[in-house]
């Protein structure tokens, strides 16, 4: 990941310019409108390959030179919205975009929610003790309501966040909010976690926010506390029919059932709605599109 200059966090918040023009959308003629979504960018390089993929590298960056060296986390702030960086096909060369990279492309275009899963692992030093893991991801989605909801998710492996997931059967799943401070959570736990507790941490002095866990094994999953977060799902992997897991290729399905909603009320005033992700850029929601006149009212889902 590139590297960037380092901020105190005064400087941080001092960077977070509220200044929301109105956003952008195509018309009939490929011009631009006036739109629903407002960025909310980070300086940081591309989380697209952090979101759901979490990896464990054969050879970790040692301590000192990922903490003590640490890359400070970006200004956040609006910009004015601007039309897609990419069509999916469109090609540099004479040769054909292959097909993983047009759907990559096209998949940027698809507006996605932006949560942070947290559980908990076994400290390698001391097997009673827990180690707090967590990451950014984009593909939450539910998946049933009755008799209690179930939830379902994606991770690539190898991932110390799946693994942490898969041991201890518990994780929590926090909603941001549509804001900086949402994204500035989602942003510093897109990092991965190479370093372990270091990156929970540095939480407070990153993000503003502090956080609970489990102190031996098998206790709850860490719970992020502040600005930025508006609920919590306390969740356990479900019983059934894989034990919650579901292997396709180099990525794991994770299927988790709700045991509680815990409301933290940590959004801004206006910030209420989830945080998303669109084109490599946090987003955050903007007007709505009503039923009129060529528009059938409650027609998705209808027999």
């Amino acid at each position: 990941m590139q590297q960037l200059g380092r901020h105190s966090s005064s400087e941080r918040k001092a960077n977070i310019k509220i200044n929301v023009n109105a956003p952008v959308t195509y018309n009939s003629n490929s011009e631009y409108q006036q739109g629903p979504y407002t960025t909310l960018y980070s300086s940081s390089t591309s989380i697209e390959k952090n979101i759901n993929t979490e990896h464990s590298p054969s050879t970790p960056p040692t301590m000192s030179n990922l903490y003590h060296n640490p890359q400070p986390t970006p200004s956040i702030h609006h910009l004015p919205p601007v039309p897609p960086s990419i069509h999916p096909h469109s090609s540099s060369s004479d040769t054909s975009t292959p097909l993983p990279e047009q759907f990559r492309s096209l998949m940027r275009l698809i507006t996605h929610s932006v949560v942070v899963c947290t559980s908990s692992s076994p400290s390698p030093s001391s097997p009673q003790s827990s180690v707090p893991r967590a990451m950014t991801m984009s593909s939450f989605t539910s998946l049933s309501l009755l008799p209690t909801p179930i939830i379902s998710f994606n991770i690539a492996t190898p991932s110390r966040t799946f693994d942490a997931v898969s041991s201890s059967r518990q994780f929590n799943i926090h909603v941001l909010a549509d804001g900086p401070s949402g994204a500035r959570i989602a942003d510093w736990l897109a990092r991965g976690n190479a370093a372990g507790l270091e990156v929970f941490e540095r939480l407070e002095e990153e993000t503003g926010c502090g956080y609970t866990k489990g102190q031996q094994k098998g206790e709850e999953a860490p719970v992020i506390k502040g600005p930025g977060v508006l609920y919590v799902l306390r969740c356990k992997l479900l019983d059934e029919p894989m034990g919650g897991l579901v292997k396709v290729r180099d990525h794991y399905i994770v299927l988790g059932e709700v045991s509680e909603i815990v409301e933290l009320n940590g959004g801004d005033e206006g910030d209420k709605f989830g945080l998303l992700y669109t084109d490599r850029k946090y987003r955050m929601l903007g007007g709505c599109i009503v039923p009129g006149e060529g528009l059938e009212e409650g027609r998705d889902g209808e027999d």
